[in-house]
């Protein structure tokens, strides 16, 4: 029996790689799939020992950039809907990028195809370019032979996904150069500022207010200690960044952030939309719903949100519908798990789970703004506190010394 290279997602949406034998690739997917794997690559040992004499790209962190990644995608797509063959489709988009590097990752996929390989195949020569979830999505439009509307979707989703990013981004811009300033400029007035101002209290014959000692205090340690104060602070982000590169702890990280008052809501709803929005994607795609859950796992990190896409994907295995999967879960609003019922009872699961995906979108966006509108002026509040409590605390000795002087 032939021997079958794989390279498939797990249950935890992460990339598997190994060998199994088998009759032939239909019966070698079905094996991957009892093992609770999704398979995005297949290939004969014959055709990995080609792939691997293959040129690749020279550098190994080389990768297409998001908008680099969005704009080869719609290209490919529209070329495919053409009717131009995938490999010339590839070998026309290489060709016209003017980046070197996007080239030559373009021109070693067009490579793959032209020695045999599906398009999934030849994608997974460059996993840093093309995610798993995307290999599956091609995988599952090659199977179905809907590549170009799957290509399509794919854009969507990327565009989609980039957007809902840059919103949230955008908007915490201002409060966090906000905090950045607000943290700059007092703590310049307590090092550099305040030990001045306050040098000529320590001659006064009588007791200074307490705020007064506790500010000159403070002001004194982080005088004195400010550059071992930074390279503590710094030694602990990278141990804590190195620490959360563990399975262990950075599961516990997750729980917590999603446990937490404001933000774990935000990081809730934007996880459940990568998730519903990927789901729907791949469903389209022709792959099932088990699938697609499971390809759609990948789509997001948080690895809390990934278990429960596990304890989904297990209890549909087991014969439940999505919608029923999902309420269990608790991962999405009772809102998104409604929509998805009414998918699934009209045969329009996909076009359901998108409008839900974009449900989740509105959310987050209407979430994220009503929260930073919060935000910004308690900061400003906060600031404003802080710099009246040093000017309060050095007035109050110079108001006693003038009292003093009238008296």
């Amino acid at each position: 029996m032939p021997r079958f290279a794989y390279i498939a997602i797990d249950a935890a949406g992460h990339e598997r790689r190994g060998a199994l034998t088998a009759k032939s690739e239909a019966e070698a997917r079905i094996d991957l799939q009892r093992r609770k794997l999704l398979p995005v690559s297949l290939t004969t040992a014959g055709s990995q020992a080609q792939s691997k004499a293959a040129p690749a790209d020279s550098s190994p962190n080389a990768r297409l950039s998001l908008k680099q990644l969005l704009l080869v995608t719609r290209q490919l797509a529209t070329l495919i809907d053409a009717g131009v063959p995938v490999d010339e489709a590839l070998e026309m988009i290489a060709a016209q990028q003017e980046n070197q590097q996007s080239g030559r990752i373009l021109a070693d996929v067009h490579a793959g195809i032209t020695e045999g390989q599906r398009l999934a195949e030849a994608l997974a020569r460059h996993p840093k370019s093309f995610s798993g979830l995307y290999r599956a999505a091609v995988s599952g439009g090659e199977r179905s032979g809907k590549l170009g509307a799957v290509l399509h979707r794919m854009a969507e989703y990327l565009n989609k996904a980039a957007a809902l990013r840059a919103k949230v981004t955008t908007a915490l811009i201002y409060p966090a150069a906000l905090s950045l300033v607000a943290f700059t400029v007092i703590s310049c007035l307590m090092i550099f500022v305040v030990p001045t101002l306050t040098e000529q209290f320590r001659a006064f014959d009588q007791q200074l207010p307490l705020i007064t000692q506790i500010l000159m205090g403070v002001s004194s340690f982080l005088a004195t200690f400010w550059p071992m104060i930074l390279a503590l602070l710094g030694a602990l982000f990278f141990a804590a960044r190195a620490l959360l590169q563990r399975s262990g702890p950075r599961a516990a990280w997750d729980r917590f952030v999603l446990d937490l008052p404001i933000i774990g809501r935000q990081a809730r709803a934007v996880n459940a939309s990568r998730f519903v929005r990927a789901t729907s994607m791949l469903v389209a795609a022709g792959l099932t719903v088990l699938d697609g859950v499971r390809g759609g796992q990948g789509a997001v990190n948080n690895r809390a949100v990934q278990s429960a896409i596990s304890q989904m994907a297990q209890a549909i295995e087991q014969g439940e519908p999505l919608s029923h999967a999902m309420r269990a879960s608790g991962l999405v609003p009772p809102m998104v798990t409604y929509m998805a019922a009414s998918g699934e009872n009209a045969g329009e699961l996909p076009g359901m789970l998108d409008k839900a995906a974009d449900y989740l979108d509105q959310e987050v966006e209407t979430f994220t703004n009503s929260a930073l509108s919060l935000l910004e002026p308690a900061i400003i509040v906060l600031m404003g506190g802080i710099v009246a409590g040093i000017v309060l605390s050095i007035m109050l000795p110079i108001l006693q010394l003038n009292r003093m002087a009238i008296g």
